[in-house]
């Protein structure tokens, strides 16, 4: 149970899809700060830590009956959403899945007297259009369900938090990992990051499309401190690429992972890189990203 709030600075926070890989890292590391935390998921997966801070509410966000009163939010994060559900039946409805979704965490946020809704996108939107790098000003279009949801998402929150007057912010995440992912119901693969990890544990080959792909990397573990210093900065972005500075091509990572491994490309793929820049870099004040090298040296400590 959460303590009574004594100082009326503690801002409350409430993030959808908190059992889920993304969803986990932002709760347990939005808690170590000064907030006040609800976990809303139907499923929970992934632990989460400091349940002193943590109020877990489990609830089915598709089901417009659970959307009740909770508390009065500064800042809602809205995180729910299928990838690559293990169900065909989900698979082939990913994209009105996503869209209720979002739809029922607006009026989730509104109820709530949110100040603030975070709508939690993805660099995806970028990748139909062939280009080195992308950033806020590139092009977008949905290729697949899943990028066309997160745009959908984007704008039907844009318009909604308008019109009830919530401050907004579309965060697009790039390429996340963070070395213990593990597959579950509504998502069913794992980053080539993982994958790689994973594949080097059994000794086996390690594969991409193109060994020049260059892809950007992002710690999990990063993107909490960074949002975190976004609500405390009060940084008016509209949107933000949230990722971090780390560019690295695949060949290049998967040396740093095993570099004595075997490494292939897979016949009959193309070059298609899937590397992700902001433009607001210099007004981000997080500063301290963790490099992919970083990492790959604590997992092989620990291990």
């Amino acid at each position: 149970n959460i303590n009574p709030i004594k100082e009326f600075n503690i801002k409350k926070i409430l993030v959808t899809g908190s059992g889920g890989f993304l969803g986990s890292a932002l709760v347990n590391g939005l808690s170590k700060f000064n907030y006040i935390i609800y976990a809303l998921d139907i499923n929970f997966s992934y632990k989460l830590d400091n349940l002193s801070k943590i109020k877990k509410i489990k609830i089915n966000l598709l089901n417009k009956n659970s959307i009740n009163k909770i508390d009065n939010i500064d800042v809602f994060i809205h995180c729910a959403a299928l990838t690559r559900p293990v169900k065909t039946k989900d698979n082939n409805n990913l994209l009105n899945i996503n869209n209720k979704l979002t739809l029922n965490a607006l009026e989730l946020a509104k109820l709530n007297a949110a100040k603030t809704f975070f709508f939690i996108s993805s660099t995806s939107v970028y990748r139909y259009f062939n280009s080195i790098t992308y950033n806020e000003r590139s092009k977008v279009r949905g290729s697949e369900p899943y990028s066309k949801s997160k745009l959908f998402g984007e704008k039907f929150s844009r318009e909604f938090c308008k019109k009830n007057k919530i401050k907004h912010t579309v965060l697009r995440i790039g390429n996340i990992y963070s070395g213990n992912e593990f597959k579950k119901w509504s998502r069913s693969n794992t980053s080539l990051f993982q994958n790689w990890l994973n594949t080097s544990k059994k000794r086996k080959i390690m594969k991409t499309n193109s060994f020049n792909t260059f892809r950007d990397w992002t710690f999990v573990n990063d993107i909490s401190i960074a949002l975190h210093n976004i609500i405390k900065k009060r940084n008016k972005f509209k949107l933000l690429n949230l990722v971090s500075p780390f560019i690295i091509k695949d060949i290049d990572l998967m040396c740093l992972i095993d570099s004595n491994a075997k490494h292939i490309e897979i016949e009959g793929s193309n070059l298609s890189n899937n590397s992700t820049v902001t433009i607001y870099r210099n007004k981000l004040s997080f500063k301290n990203w963790t490099s992919p090298k970083k990492v790959i040296n604590l997992i092989k400590k620990n291990t």
